[in-house]
Order: structure tokens, then C-alpha cells, then sequence
């Protein structure tokens, strides 16, 4: 099959070609001819397929049924003719026993006419029966001797079978001259003889029969003019044949084919089978010739109404697909046409499916996004409006900061003109913090520049607390210009003051330092200042882990964290230490951005 698809459509480019035609035929059309084309092939290919199969089986069905017929009205013939063949061998018996056991009475000749004429009437296809012996003694019921010829001679009592051998059948009377009272022609009848034995000498019993017994026969098994059965006689001559020319076109290759065997002729340009039965007791060849003809129309009938049973099977599927092509159509172009309503910017639009498969709930899910579109787009306008608030009151909070720093500035001045040098230095420190906390509106910075924040930071606490604070600043250079969201070491440095040096007697020192490892930048914040008992320390994890996760927590930390998680999403860490009455740590683990 596959060489024959080449060589119908020539290289496999070509097909290739053709398909790829298909594919982009496929493309250009809409949904509801794809569904139709889809349903068409999916039941028409099936159909085709079982449409062949079943033409083909019925096909095979017809002929086998053509053989079968063939075989049964030959062979049928056959044992019927065996049958009345047997009757006709018991009446025979009959006879000549009877004809052996009552030769020596008087009135024999008289008992042997009344049987014989008792059996005519009982059988009327027995047109005659006729006695003659080896002294050409002649005894005749319906029959008559027309010569004196000597009846030994006679090919009949010559042809009869020994005693106890049975019976003999002549095709036809032609030839005796022995023949029936009734204007009967030769080849009208066929004559059965029996042999016995009468006072020591041969004497042969004839029984003429008609051959209509044969005709009526012929006629039970025949179903069409075309077909028919015919008899030959053990040498080939016709004993019975129905009146049809097809019989004389017959060759002798189909005539002398053996018992059970089958062949097939064409005449004049009609096709026949031929089917042979041989008879087990007349010896005579049953010979069955069917006509092909009505076989070809059956099969020609069959073809045509599985052609118009697939068109009508075409349409409908065309039908019942374009109908369901329409139930799937329907509710998508609702859809599209909703869609297109949603992209001019109508989100008060809503898909109204009365479905309730996916189609449904495609539609349901659509109602559900516009709904969460509306409260998205409600949810960014009000969150516009709170910017806009946000901007205006952060504009105003920058108002102050400005003004002090500006203040601060005169200050300083000021005290450099009457030389006060500490207030010089506190009023430089604190100008710094709010120069890097303002970072011109920046929200990220270098770790150069939040360190620089932080020693501003501790040294206006150091002045503040005076030996009761020391700190100690370590930065390697490969980190100083790394970007990171500004002030995160101040709040964990104001910390470790409030929670750590400030609670401790005697004070204590913090340590800062910031160092590149592993794609990380490592900030770590140390004081050796009261320090946290477990449950303390516990307790600030848990409130660590409840702030990543959008809980509350204290405004420092929270603060922290906040900023860590728009800068890095979930890039970060913060990892605490600490024992009562000793230290404590934190350490803030921040993947670095490069750009």
C-alpha cells in the first residue's frame, strides 16, 4: 500500500509537499471546519474501511453460497434418484420371489398379472412390466411384444444382472422390441431389470419407468431459469436434461470431470459452474449447471447499495458533525466576541454559558479573571492615590530634614568662630547622618557610604556615653562599593546600644564588619553587652521569621527586613547569637546584585 501511495503521488517530497499543503490549509480554517472536517474523517475512514470489509465478505459469502447450491442440487438429484432407485430394487425383489415361489402353481401366470397390475396403480411413473425367459416365453401388464424375434437377444435381457446381483437400468426403450401399450417415445422412458429363476431357467423381469419422475426431480432443487440439472448415463449419453441450449455448448473436459468436483465455463460470454454428483446405485452422472449471472447481480446489487448506504451514511455524519461543530462553535465565538469587548477596555462584559462542561467553566473562569481585574484595577488606582499621598507627605517630611541640616550648618559655623571644637565635631557627625540618611532621595547606597553613616552614628553615642561605649569598624576594600538599600547596619547598631551596652554595667564595645564570601556580602553586628537568655533569643527568631513571612514584629527589625526583601526577594538571611550576660550577634547574609 505504501509503494502504491508513492507511486500515485511520485517522491516522498511531493507527499511531503502535499501534506505540508494540508497543514496550512488546516491553519486558515476556522474552528467549527476543523470539527467538521475532524468528525467527517474520524467516522468516514472507519466506515470505508468496514463498508469493504463487509462488500468483500459478502462477496466471498455469495460465491461460497453459489458453490454450496451447486454442490446440493446435484448431489441432491442424485440421492433422490437413489431413493426411488431403491423402491423400485424392493418391488423388483418382491416380484421375482414372488414369481420363483408360485411358478409351479397353475394359476401363476394370472397371480404374476394381477401383482404386476396392482403395482402399476400404486405407482403410476410405472408405465409397464414384462417377463420373458430363456424359451422366450413373454408375460406383459401394459407392455407388448411387437416382433417374435427371439427376446434372449434382446439387449436388455442380456444387459440383466445375474441372479441376487441386484438391478440393471437402461437409459432409454429405444431398440426392444418390447414397448408399452401407451404412445410413450424412447428417450420418455428408462427401464430397470431384475433377474430369477423359473423352473430352473433364467427369466428377467422388465420395468419400464417414465422420466418425468426424473423432470419432477430436476424441478424441486431448480431456483432460476439459468440453473438447472441434467442426467448422463454411465457412457455419457443423456438420460434427462431440461429444454436449455447451454447443455449442447458443454465441452467434454467439463463432462468428464469425477464425482464432487467442481469447474467453471464461460458461454457466450455467460460465466457457469459446474458441479458433478455421481449416483451410488444408478451409476448415472447428476451434473448441476449454475449460472454466475444472477451471482454477479447480487454482488453488483451489494456494491451499489454500499455505495449508496455509505453517501446517505456521508450525509448524515456531515450532519450530526456540523451540528456538533456548531455546539462547540457556539459557545467559543460567544467567548471571542466577549474577549474583544475586554481588549477595547469594557471589563463590565460577563460570558452568560448555559454549559456546564469545560466550555463552562472556561466561561466561569473568564467572569472570574474580569472580577479579579476590576479589583485589581480598583486596588491600583487606590493604591495611585495613596502614592500620591505618600509623596506629598514625604516631600513634607524632607521639608524638616533639609531645615535642620541647613540649621545644623549655621551651628557649625558658628562654633567654629568661637572655637569650640567638640561642638564642631558633634554638629560635623550628626550634618553627616542626615546628609547619608537624605542620599538625595537615593534608596540604595555603597557599604562604603552606610559605614561612614554608622561611625557618625556611634561617635555621637560615644560622646553621649562616653567611656562606656567603644566600637571598632572593619570593612575589607572588595565590598566598599557594592550596592545595598541604605541604613541597614544603623537600626541593628542602635540595637546592640539600647538591648546590649546600655543594660551591661561597666558598658562594652561593638564590633562591625563587612566582608565579600562565596557571591555574599556578610554584615555582622557585635556587642559585648548584657546579651539574651534562650528564651529571649528564641523568642527574636521566631519574630525574625514571623516579619519574612509579612507578620509584625518590632519597627527596627521589621524595618531591616522590609528593605532586604524588596532589594534581594528571598536572597537574604539574618542569623542571630546570642548568651546572657555575655554577647550578642547578628549577622546579615545579602546575595550581591551585580548590576
Amino acid at each position: 500500500m505504501l509503494c502504491h501511495f508513492l507511486r500515485w503521488y511520485g517522491s516522498p517530497i511531493v507527499v511531503y509537499m502535499k501534506i505540508s499543503g494540508f497543514s496550512g490549509i488546516m491553519r486558515r480554517m476556522n474552528l467549527k471546519s476543523k470539527l467538521i472536517w475532524t468528525y467527517c474523517l474520524i467516522t468516514t475512514i472507519p466506515l470505508l474501511f468496514l463498508a469493504s470489509f463487509m462488500v468483500g465478505r459478502m462477496t466471498k459469502e455469495a460465491q461460497r453460497d453459489t458453490v454450496s447450491y451447486a454442490i446440493q442440487s446435484s448431489s441432491q438429484v442424485g440421492d433422490a434418484m437413489d431413493v426411488y432407485v431403491d423402491i423400485f430394487r424392493e418391488l423388483m425383489d418382491y416380484l421375482i420371489l414372488s414369481m420363483e415361489s408360485e411358478a409351479s402353481l397353475p394359476s401363476a401366470r394370472e397371480l404374476m398379472i394381477r401383482r404386476h397390475e396392482s403395482i402399476i396403480s400404486t405407482y403410476p411413473e410405472i408405465v409397464g412390466i414384462a417377463v420373458a425367459d430363456e424359451d422366450d416365453t413373454f408375460i406383459g401388464t401394459g407392455m407388448n411384444r411387437i416382433s417374435r424375434d427371439y427376446l434372449g437377444n434382446e439387449e436388455w435381457f442380456l444387459k440383466a444382472p445375474e441372479r441376487g446381483k441386484g438391478i440393471s437400468i437402461l437409459n432409454s426403450s429405444e431398440g426392444k422390441i418390447v414397448i408399452t401399450n401407451e404412445a410413450y417415445s424412447a428417450d420418455q422412458l428408462f427401464s430397470i431389470m431384475g433377474t430369477g429363476m423359473i423352473n430352473g431357467k433364467k427369466t428377467v423381469i422388465l420395468m419400464d419407468i417414465k422420466k418425468d419422475v426424473l423432470k419432477s426431480l430436476i424441478e424441486s432443487v431448480s431456483v432460476s431459469p439459468d440453473s438447472f440439472v441434467f442426467i448422463l448415463d454411465q457412457n455419457g449419453d443423456i438420460v434427462y436434461t431440461p429444454v436449455n441450449p447451454v447443455v449442447y455448448w458443454l465441452d467434454e473436459k467439463s463432462l468428464s470431470i469425477g464425482d464432487g468436483q467442481q469447474d467453471n465455463i464461460s458461454i457466450d460470454g455467460n460465466n457457469y459452474l459446474i458441479s458433478v454428483s455421481e449416483g451410488k446405485l444408478t451409476n448415472w452422472k447428476f451434473i448441476s449447471v449454475t449460472s454466475l449471472k444472477e451471482q454477479e447481480q447480487n454482488v453488483l446489487r451489494m456494491y451499489v447499495i454500499s455505495f449508496v448506504s455509505a453517501i446517505l451514511a456521508l450525509i448524515l455524519v456531515v450532519l450530526i458533525s456540523m451540528a456538533l461543530a456548531e455546539s462547540f462553535n457556539k459557545p467559543i465565538k460567544q467567548l471571542k466576541d466577549k474577549m474583544q469587548l475586554v481588549e477595547q477596555g469594557d471589563l463590565s462584559v460577563r460570558a452568560n454559558l448555559e454549559y456546564e462542561d469545560e466550555i463552562g467553566t472556561l466561561g466561569k473562569n473568564f467572569n472570574h479573571m474580569l472580577d479579579y481585574m476590576n479589583t485589581l484595577v480598583e486596588d491600583i488606582q487606590t493604591e495611585k492615590q495613596r502614592t500620591l499621598q505618600a509623596r506629598l507627605k514625604s516631600l513634607q517630611e524632607q521639608i524638616k530634614p533639609h531645615f535642620l541640616y541647613n540649621t545644623l550648618d549655621t551651628i557649625n559655623w558658628m562654633a567654629r568662630e568661637h572655637g569650640a571644637t567638640d561642638v564642631v565635631r558633634m554638629v560635623e557627625a550628626l550634618t553627616n547622618m542626615f546628609r547619608l540618611g537624605l542620599s538625595q532621595g537615593k534608596d540604595f547606597i555603597t557599604v562604603k557610604e552606610e559605614i561612614e553613616h554608622v561611625k557618625n552614628y556611634l561617635y555621637i553615642q560615644s560622646v553621649r556615653y562616653e567611656d562606656k561605649l567603644t566600637y571598632v569598624i572593619d570593612a575589607s576594600e572588595d565590598c566598599l562599593k557594592i550596592v545595598i538599600p541604605k541604613l541597614i547596619l544603623q537600626p541593628l547598631v542602635e540595637n546592640a546600644i539600647y538591648h546590649g551596652i546600655k543594660l551591661k554595667k561597666g558598658g562594652g564595645e561593638i564590633r562591625i564588619s563587612a566582608k565579600k564570601e562565596n557571591g555574599q556580602l556578610i554584615l555582622s553586628v557585635y556587642d559585648t553587652g548584657a546579651g539574651m537568655s534562650r528564651e529571649e533569643l528564641n523568642s527574636l527568631r521566631q519574630s525574625i521569621e514571623d516579619i519574612k513571612n509579612g507578620k509584625s514584629g518590632s519597627f527596627g527589625m521589621t524595618y531591616v527586613i522590609e528593605r532586604l526583601k524588596l532589594y534581594a526577594n528571598e536572597g537574604f538571611d539574618i542569623e542571630v547569637e546570642s548568651y546572657e550576660g555575655a554577647y550578642t550577634q547578628v549577622i546579615v547574609r545579602l546575595l550581591i546584585k551585580e548590576d
